[in-house]
């Protein structure tokens, strides 16, 4: 074990713990098809939610980021894959 090691493990305060609500990044997906992909999450029950990516150096928005509780990330995840 190394010094630094050593001090880290002094300095952590371990894991934190994980909110199962919090909203968490399932997928990045076009523009085009984002809000669809949400609302058809929404009709199969998951809690989805999406915002639109904007790229800084053109200021368009170019994507959408589609976003769920994390503990329906996994589930929402798969029937993500077979929407698209």
């Amino acid at each position: 074990m190394t010094i630094r090691e050593a001090l880290g493990r002094l300095l952590s305060r371990g894991d934190v713990p994980q909110n199962p609500d919090e909203l968490v990044e399932i997928a990045i997906v076009p523009l085009a098809v984002g809000p669809m992909s949400v609302e058809t999450l929404r009709d199969a029950g998951f809690h989805a939610s999406g915002a639109p990516t904007f790229n800084i150096v053109t200021d368009v928005a170019s994507d959408y980021r589609v976003l769920v509780p994390r503990h329906e990330a996994a589930t929402a995840t798969k029937r993500l894959d077979e929407i698209l």
